[in-house]
């Protein structure tokens, strides 16, 4: 499949090259060289463009920006739920949580999916997506002994 791809690249860039540069070559076989090594040269090069592009554009997490609202419906539909990890990298960024007590987490957050005794720390699950196969995806959040968040981490797990 990718030799037939990069021949038909090849095939298509060597009919432009001899249409529209071909005649300022006078030399035929140097022509036919020059215009063979540019073809696959650079069908080469565009089919690897295309592979990265893809590549990339499959593994990209969208993101997009928090709101309370959003993450507590979103919460109580399992069909939404799949897409809070969305929101996880701007509630980071932007340190909302970082300084509240745990009812005020609450009233932003809803109630944690899990609580961690041992650790100080609330997790809320925030669904799977993003990536190659699946990937499931955390908001940890971690409270100091005076009960005020002090960090917040969004953590994957990959399959």
């Amino acid at each position: 499949m990718v030799f037939v791809s990069i021949t038909f690249l090849a095939i298509i860039i060597y009919t432009v090259w001899l249409k529209f540069f071909g005649k300022h070559v006078r030399n035929k076989n140097y022509r036919t060289l020059l215009g063979l090594f540019l073809s696959v040269s650079i069908a080469l090069i565009l089919y690897a463009i295309f592979v990265v592009g893809t590549i990339y554009y499959m593994t990209k997490e969208k993101h997009r920006e928090f709101e309370t609202k959003e993450w507590i419906l979103i919460g109580e539909d399992m069909n939404k739920r799949l897409s809070r990890f969305q929101m996880i990298d701007d509630l980071i960024d932007r340190k909302i949580l970082i300084e509240k007590d745990s009812l005020a987490l609450k009233k932003i957050l809803g109630e944690p999916t899990w609580r961690q005794e041992k650790d100080n720390k609330w997790i809320y699950e925030a669904g799977t997506g993003g990536g190659f196969g699946f990937v499931d995806h955390y908001l940890d959040i971690y409270f100091s002994t005076g009960n005020k968040v002090i960090r917040t981490e969004h953590r994957r797990i990959e399959d």
